[in-house]
């Protein structure tokens, strides 16, 4: 599944229960994602894989929105690199910060869409919301004198919203591995410098 593609639904839900289950499921799982992201900024500027009430962590969760928080961390986690340069988990770490920007606009997605009936075939799908700043596409009407064509660039069913979800927890699984083999690493390196 490519995260940088907004999938177009053929079929949707009998109803919007399926919708609303599926994206509480994603979303949870995101939340998680964004616990393990948290937990490796914390072992790069702390030193601790648990330091929640740390200076380090209380500004990490003032960062508004998941991308710039990971964009943040990428920065931490690319001038740690230079202190400790021989860590081998630095590029994996370095490639799931990656992995996590690239799926945070799908997480954004399902966070602001509505669950809405699509009237050609009476099915419930996530769209973008009307007035929403991303996510719609505004074309020409083809008959002029009428007013524009608002096209929504997504219309995701249950099937694929939970497909998402499954994307974020593997990630989570994925970085949470590589945030207690980075810490144990910079344990026993740190330890070895003293």
């Amino acid at each position: 599944m490519d995260p940088t593609k907004r999938p177009w639904a053929d079929d949707g839900e009998p109803s919007a229960d399926a919708i609303f289950a599926a994206v509480g499921k994603a979303l949870s799982r995101w939340e998680l994602l964004e616990s393990a992201v948290a937990g490796l900024f914390t072992v790069i500027t702390v030193g601790n894989y648990y330091a929640p009430t740390s200076p380090m962590l209380q500004a990490y969760s003032a960062i508004a929105g998941s991308d710039s928080r990971i964009r943040m961390v990428r920065a931490a986690l690319e001038s740690w690199l230079l202190t400790w340069p021989l860590c081998p988990l630095g590029p994996n770490a370095t490639d799931l910060l990656k992995q996590c920007g690239r799926w945070a606009g799908r997480r954004n997605d399902i966070a602001h869409g509505i669950a809405d009936i699509w009237f050609d075939d009476a099915h419930w799908y996530l769209f973008p919301g009307l007035y929403a700043g991303k996510g719609r596409t505004v074309l020409a009407n083809p008959e002029q004198g009428k007013p524009l064509i608002h096209r929504p660039d997504y219309r995701y069913n249950a099937e694929i919203i939970e497909a998402f979800a499954d994307q974020f927890l593997s990630l989570y699984n994925r970085m949470n591995e590589t945030t207690s083999a980075l810490g144990e690493w910079y344990r026993i390196a740190h330890d070895g410098q003293r």
